[in-house]
């Protein structure tokens, strides 16, 4: 996560460009433009990283860590009444 150069209030990485791929170091690096765009001010900055391209690999083949919890949403069907199921107690 960056810091606003401009207010130094928090930023988060809304895009990021592939520069180069540098092939003759041992591990293959990577040398990115991460744009961040501050909270607080939505000042927009970049930052050139260069990052381990196997590091990256491992990131995006990784399963999903024995603790965390997948949840995911059951999609209504447009035939499907919201009223449908819900029982109505009449008042004697």
């Amino acid at each position: 996560m960056g810091e606003c150069p401009k207010c130094g209030g928090g930023a988060f990485l809304s895009e990021e460009e592939l520069v180069r791929i540098i092939e003759n170091t041992a591990p293959m690096k990577v040398v990115a433009k991460a744009t961040y765009q501050c909270r607080a001010c939505s000042e927009r900055f970049s930052r050139l990283i260069c990052d381990d391209l196997d590091a990256r690999k491992r990131e995006a083949e990784s399963p999903v860590p024995a603790g965390t919890v997948v949840t995911s949403q059951p999609v209504a069907s447009a035939s499907s009444s919201p009223v449908e199921g819900i029982k109505f107690l009449d008042s004697v």
